[in-house]
């Protein structure tokens, strides 16, 4: 748009065109216009601009109204003007003999909708009497001004043109338009220059305000206006296609934009956290999710406050009893690095508050198996392969109404003691109370489980597998959508495939989006940075809160010569080989010395060392090696001096296993470091006298004996035992393994060299600490190994720098350390006592790290999990610095054939570790090395709900008044757009989830419903604003009955696809008991109620039944010879109220709303 004169003689030129123009340009947030006279008719003209402007979040209209001479003078020959007030009267008369016209009402609609007595009223009117010195003044000036300022826009036009009809049509004007910002909005005073905006300003300033009189005394008492009211009141008792979409909007995300529950959990948050909306928001949602389908799964990105947002719903569910039966308990399962995190949250809401939620909040952590090796000095709370499947104390049987779990992904297998433990103890919940409690999953990244891991969190709230509230999973038979999402899944990471990997990747993409359509977009509550920045503009604003560009990877690279590149890509090869390796030599490590258990002779000692769960010998000792194997790769990784003493510590504990073999007295002993007591060279010096061999026999004997009379040795699992009792081939196995490891072990020893060790210390000062980069001056280290952290920390401390080292055994007493000089939210004196901080993974989640702004990654992470919660410590709520730069280090060589021996040796290695990062990743050996796309995993992409629920937010914003009536509307949601085609129709009894449903007609009136979620029926329903409503079709009362037959055919029919051998064996067993002789009417419908929840799929009764026959045959009794009274008592205690709280579940559907397009 150009500077120009406006004069009404061609369109381009015409004062309406131009306003129009300036009305629509995005960014502009004020307009102010000054003019000497005002009209309906005018305003009419640019009713539909100015309701598009005014209708955007943030937009304010000024009108002042002054005194055209002109005008006043010519309306004053009419006698309908004589005596009259200026302006009141002469507005109020021109208004109330409007001839009544549709584009009058909208501009009077326009008005009764933007124009309130209040003080921030979006249109805002001032009339213009007297001037600064307050003498009676003409204000015949004509100014329109557009201010967007903030986005470096301003115009402003001034000349002849009034705010009239024939101001901006009829008459012959001239106006000018200017386009500099500068020169129209800028403050500054300068002598003999003055900008549109001050002289605007200075004239409202002076004006009084007319909004109350305009409304009292004209617009609402005008004729036009109780017609456009009369219209008003019809719509609100026929509502529009789009508003139905509201509705729907209403019904999945109401919750969200509920102000008042906002304002709720607001009052529930200690003084010193601030107020982030979209934190706010996360809780709503969850307890919306929650209450739908049992529970949620929060998946935040790393640093978005996932604690805070936890807490404030534990708050809420203990806060607000509720009639369900569920009684206000809380259980916290954590990993123990978090636990203490969890605890000092809860203190500081508990803090100044009369309403303590500390007494109702039990702990738990989940627990990790010991270390199997002397000298493993990793500490990885990540490492899943250690998860030791059983909880770090005792699982206390409390009817707990709510559990939440964080870090959920401890839970993906169903196999463990811990699921276990857990999963029996929402059953008994229920059985006791008759309900389950609530479970909240909370997991950064979902995503990234296998779809078995998935599954097995999922079951923890969804109990009933084939009939589940998942209805896009194979319309809630989620056991069945598993099983074949799985299968997919499993075949298309079997290497033996001959998949191309464009197409093993795309096939996989298209698994990972099955997933997330049809279940996590249920039960997933998820905001990324991308969102906070998008939606959440205020709250990044208010609070001041940035989000650092994350830069990187930036690699720092290591050289190996040629002799150590080969013994490099030699190692992986014979500690960690690939599928494909295997089967081309045997000469790489079977890690034998954790395998004797699976060499018994005799079942009954395999049965001793069985796992919990289903787990074999097999599966125990496959565990032990890998955790082995795993430790040994890491060392690899982290430090060539490290894994040069690891791989001696593992000859001499496998030379210790064949001297036991040899010397006929093997000790198999879980609970005993059994390498340790056979270190006699050790106990000789520290004792100053000789230990031999047989000496350490003898001590092991007696620990062994101890731990027997104290009861700790469970099932005998420590114990001594001879030759004999293995198969001769272990000891075969075993020499070859310690041939190998000592033939690695001397090619190792002549090669001192640790060339990454030399390049980190060569870019400490340079590259770690570049002044244009390390703006915070502080750096974070992460490595798994605790030598490998002291001698990083001797290194720094050589170039002058203050190292803080942090491992699992100081972290709790450093940990006030740690916030003077790291946290960026600490609340005290800040310290720079240290600049460089040097930790294990003991730090890689629970602490805020983010004074920091460079982080560097000694050890490569082996996944994007992994890499966000390290990324997560500095790249937090509350970081200051624009900037996190994210260094790894990356090996090479000097010759070109090394260098691709090298890449091809370290891809293999990171590859190894796909089993226990992220499956969905396939990597092969022609690959390049992992690079992650750090930005994109850390800030997330946009999700797909949060399109929905700012639609929601923003015509609450718009339309207050029409919401609520929205709102408040419970009937009539009958409303078709067509006259024929697809109909939607989401339908509901009581005590019964609401079902989407889809119908179709098809060739001879035959009607096709399908259930969908309410996500697709969102999609599908999706209008326009001016979409209009036409009369319901002849055939609407078939397809109304059609939907309710659907629904109900749903909750009744039997889904024969569950009944494999476990729901067979509980028919079976519901047989038996039935034909007891003399067997209650009470217990009869017990049991035939039962067998039809197990016809549905209810896996919890399928399971008590189950239990029953086995708790009646420990009994040691006949089933046909049970007293009556005994199975009356046992299906009532174990079975009564389970099938009461499925039943409560019946009720009669009706529909909620219904469409046809």
């Amino acid at each position: 748009m150009n500077n120009t004169l406006i004069d009404n003689s061609i369109e381009a030129l015409s004062m309406t065109t131009t306003l129009r123009k300036c009305l629509a340009i995005d960014g502009i947030k004020t307009v102010s216009i000054a003019t000497g006279y005002w009209d309906i008719p005018g305003l009419a003209i640019l009713q539909e601009n100015l309701r598009s402007f005014i209708e955007k979040e943030g937009t304010t209209l000024r009108l002042l109204i002054g005194k055209d001479p002109y005008i006043y003078v010519n309306q004053l020959k009419s006698p309908k003007y004589k005596d009259a007030n200026y302006p009141l009267d002469f507005i109020k008369t021109d208004i109330h003999e409007l001839n009544v016209t549709e584009e009058y009402k909208d501009a009077i609609r326009l008005l009764l909708d933007y124009c309130t007595e209040n003080n921030d009223s979006k249109i805002q009117i001032r009339v213009f009497r007297k001037n600064e010195n307050d003498e009676t003044q003409f204000l015949h000036s004509k100014c329109y001004i557009f201010d967007g300022k903030s986005n470096g826009i301003g115009i402003g036009i001034v000349g002849s043109t009034n705010f009239t009809q024939k101001g901006l049509q009829g008459n012959a004007e001239l106006n000018y338009i200017e386009t500099a910002p500068n020169q129209v909005l800028s403050l500054d005073e300068i002598p003999g220059n003055k900008s549109h905006l001050i002289w605007f300003n200075e004239k409202w300033e002076i004006s009084e305000p007319w909004n109350k009189q305009f409304l009292e005394q004209i617009l609402k008492s005008a004729p036009i206006t109780d017609d456009v009211e009369k219209e008003r009141k019809s719509e609100q008792q026929s509502f529009t296609p789009y508003e139905l979409y509201i509705k729907l909007l209403q019904i999945k995300f109401g919750d969200i934009v509920d102000k008042s529950l906002g304002q709720q959990i607001e009052t529930y948050l200690p003084a010193n956290i601030h107020k982030l909306e979209y934190q706010i928001e996360a809780v709503k949602r969850c307890i919306g999710i929650m209450h739908e389908h049992g529970g949620f799964m929060l998946a935040d990105v790393v640093g978005l406050g996932k604690t805070i947002i936890g807490t404030l719903i534990i708050k809420r569910f203990l806060s607000v009893p509720e009639d369900d039966g569920r009684e206000r308990k809380v259980l916290v399962i954590t990993p123990p690095a978090i636990q203490s995190g969890w605890k000092k949250t809860i203190a500081m809401f508990d803090k100044n508050s009369d309403e303590k939620i500390a007494p109702y909040i039990d702990f738990i952590t989940t627990g990790r198996i010991g270390n199997v090796a002397e000298d493993e000095s990793c500490e990885d709370d990540d490492d899943d392969s250690r998860d030791s499947g059983d909880f770090g104390g005792t699982l206390q049987e409390k009817n707990y109404g709510f559990i939440v779990i964080d870090e959920s992904h401890k839970f993906r297998n169903s196999a463990t003691l811990m699921y276990q433990s857990l999963d029996e103890l929402i059953q008994k919940i229920c059985s006791n109370t008759g309900v389950y409690p609530y479970v909240g999953l909370l997991s950064a990244t979902p995503q990234n489980n296998r779809p078995n891991d998935l599954k097995n969190q999922i079951y923890l709230f969804e109990r009933n597998h084939n009939d589940s509230t998942l209805k896009k999973a194979e319309s809630g038979n989620i056991e069945r959508f598993f099983a074949d999402v799985n299968r997919e899944y499993e075949s298309l990471i079997d290497r033996s495939n001959d998949i191309p990997a464009d197409e093993r990747r795309q096939r996989l993409d298209a698994v990972s989006k099955r997933l997330r359509d049809c279940v996590l977009s249920d039960i997933l509550e998820r905001r990324t940075r991308t969102d906070v920045e998008k939606y959440y503009k205020d709250d990044m604003e208010s609070q001041g809160l940035i989000f650092p560009k994350i830069v990187g990877p930036n690699n720092l690279e290591y050289i190996m010569d040629d002799e150590l590149a080969q013994l490099f890509s030699d190692t992986m090869t014979i500690i960690a080989p690939t599928e494909a390796e295997k089967l081309q030599t045997d000469e790489w490590l079977k890690y034998f010395r954790y395998r004797a258990i699976e060499y018994f002779t005799d079942p009954a000692n395999e049965r001793k060392h069985t796992g919990r769960g289903n787990r074999g010998v097999n599966d125990v000792a496959k565990q032990l090696a890998i955790i082995m194997q795993i430790l040994l790769v890491k060392r690899l990784e982290s430090s060539f001096t490290a894994f040069t003493q690891s791989l001696l510590n593992l000859r001499r504990y496998t030379e210790n296993m064949i001297k036991m073999w040899e010397n006929d007295t093997i000790f198999v002993c879980p609970q005993i470091d059994v390498n340790k007591e056979l270190d006699y060279e050790t106990k000789t010096l520290k004792r100053g006298r000789r230990v031999s061999f047989n000496d350490c026999v003898e001590e092991i004997r007696a620990k062994i004996t101890k731990l027997t009379e104290q009861g700790r040795n469970e099932k005998g699992q420590n114990a001594e035992y001879n030759r004999k009792d293995f198969k001769e081939e272990y000891y075969i196995q075993l020499k070859e393994d310690f041939r190998l490891i000592s033939n690695l072990y001397d090619r190792w020893a002549k090669n001192p060299q640790d060339p990454k060790f030399d390049a980190f210390k060569e870019n400490i000062k340079p590259e770690l600490f570049n002044p244009q980069k390390n703006t915070s001056g502080k750096l974070v280290i992460f490595s798994e190994a605790i030598d490998t952290v002291q001698s990083l920390a001797r290194a720094v401390k050589a170039k002058g720098y203050k190292a803080l080292v942090i491992t699992a055994a100081n972290r709790d007493e450093m940990e006030h350390t740690i916030e003077e000089n790291f946290d960026a939210n600490y609340e005290g004196v800040w310290k720079d006592d240290y600049n460089v901080i040097i930790t294990t993974e003991v730090l890689a989640e629970g602490v805020n790290l983010h004074r920091a702004n460079v982080i560097l990654n000694y050890d490569t992470p082996w996944n994007s999990t992994r890499l966000m919660q390290r990324i997560g410590r500095v790249n937090r709520i509350g970081s200051k610095e624009p900037f996190v730069y994210v260094y790894n280090f990356m090996p090479s060589a000097e010759g070109d054939a090394q260098i691709q021996l090298v890449r091809k040796a370290h891809t293999k290695l990171q590859s190894f570790h796909v089993l226990f990062g992220e499956d969905s990743k396939i990597f092969s050996e022609e690959e390049s090395v992992v690079h992650y796309d750090i930005a994109k995993a850390v800030d997330g992409e946009e999700s797909p709900l949060q399109k929905y629920v700012y639609e929601l937010k923003q015509y609450k914003d718009t339309h207050p008044e029409r919401y609520l009536q929205i709102e408040q509307a419970d009937k009539d949601w009958q409303i078709a757009q067509a006259a024929s085609g697809t109909a939607y129709f989401i339908v509901k009894a009581p005590h019964s989830a609401r079902l989407a449903i889809r119908i179709r007609t098809e060739a001879e009136g035959l009607y096709n419903a399908k259930i969908i979620s309410l996500l697709e029926l969102l999609e599908d329903m999706r209008v326009k604003e001016n979409a209009k409503r036409v009369p319901l079709p002849d055939n609407w009362r078939q397809l109304s009955a059609e939907a309710i037959k659907t629904y109900n055919q749903y909750f009744v029919r039997i889904n024969k696809s569950r009944a494999g051998d476990k729901a067979t064996a509980a028919k079976e067993m519901l047989v038996k008991i039935n034909n007891t002789p003399s067997l209650s009417l009470q217990s009869k419908i017990l049991l035939k109620n039962a067998r039809k929840f197990i016809d549905r799929g209810s896996f919890d009764i399928i399971k008590k039944v189950l239990a029953i026959g086995q708790e009646l045959e420990e009994r040691g009794l006949r089933l046909f010879a049970i007293e009556q009274q005994d199975i009356d008592e046992i299906l009532e205690r174990e079975i009564g109220k389970l099938v009461a709280h499925v039943e409560s579940k019946q009720g009669e559907a009706s529909i909620v709303l219904g469409t046809i397009k």
